[in-house]
């Protein structure tokens, strides 16, 4: 368990960490509270064809919410990235299969978000929480 939490007071990491955990509140956030962005959220579900619609509806951005909460405090924050690619994974799918520009009210049609999403989720499984987290407070007192 001490690896999971293993990290050095990067601030670029640290930044990194907290600009994800941003963006993943506030996509979840946006979904559920947000009128166009929950016609879009649907758009994509329906048109991607996913089954168990209400279940990843309502799911997903309430998943989302708890891991940018988690990322952003830098508590385990390589296990929320983890959590992280499965999402950008199906969001890619969902990019490269829906065509219906309603689907996507504030970015672009092409994938660029999930994939920049994902190489910062990559960056946090492999650096850690860096700077100003709960990981680097925990395991520095492990090291006393």
């Amino acid at each position: 368990m001490y690896y999971l939490r293993k990290t050095l007071p990067s601030k670029m990491v640290g930044i990194n960490r907290i600009m994800l955990g941003i963006m993943f509140i506030m996509t979840g956030f946006m979904k559920l509270a947000l009128t166009n962005y929950g016609q879009a959220w649907s758009i994509q579900l329906t048109e991607a064809k996913f089954p168990f619609y209400n279940m990843l509806y309502w799911g997903i951005p309430i998943l989302e919410i708890c891991i940018g909460i988690i990322i952003l405090i830098g508590y385990y924050a390589r296990i929320g990235a983890l959590f992280v690619i499965p999402i950008m994974l199906v969001a890619i799918y969902v990019h490269v299969t829906v065509f219906n520009p309603g689907a996507f009210p504030a970015q672009p049609q092409l994938p660029i978000i999930p994939i920049t999403t994902l190489l910062m989720a990559s960056v946090l499984l492999v650096q850690g929480s860096g700077s100003w987290s709960i990981d680097l407070k925990l395991s520095s007192r492990q090291l006393k």
